[in-house]
């Protein structure tokens, strides 16, 4: 959700001074009541009228002291895996994936995890017609 605009919290205001009370207020300009109080008890609090989004969201994990951190062990193993990098931080794999992306580096593809041979079309069926003895009719149960 938006926050109001500075210039709308300032009228609010305004009406307050005026004596105005928060119901009335709500239904001129629209924002449900608790907007409207919430607005007043903020600015008596802080003593602004300017929207605290800066407070919004999670916070990140990845601190100062960690960001150098994981700097140093990228400069010492950069072939280290994600889990590797997790390890002396306690973290799984998918907050280094995240932390890495957000310090630009990126990770290479895993040689050992690729195919060795790419995928043929018919081959299990030409592996079966030998197993079988047979030449120039299909295995049982194979179609093609």
């Amino acid at each position: 959700m938006k926050a109001i605009p500075v210039a709308i919290r300032e009228r609010i205001i305004q009406l307050y001074d005026q004596g105005k009370r928060t119901a009335e207020i709500a239904a001129s300009f629209g924002y449900c009541v608790a907007a409207v109080r919430r607005i007043r008890q903020q600015f008596r609090a802080r003593g602004t009228l300017q929207p605290q989004t800066h407070r919004c969201g999670r916070k990140t994990l990845l601190t100062a002291s960690r960001k150098a951190r994981l700097l140093q062990l990228l400069e010492q193993r950069p072939d280290a895996t994600l889990a590797e990098l997790g390890a002396p931080f306690k973290r799984p794999t998918s907050t280094m994936d995240l932390w890495l992306t957000r310090l630009g580096w990126s990770l290479k593809k895993n040689a050992a995890r690729q195919r060795a041979v790419a995928a043929r079309r018919g081959g299990a069926k030409k592996g079966m017609a030998a197993t079988t003895g047979r030449r120039g009719r299909r295995a049982s149960g194979v179609r093609g």
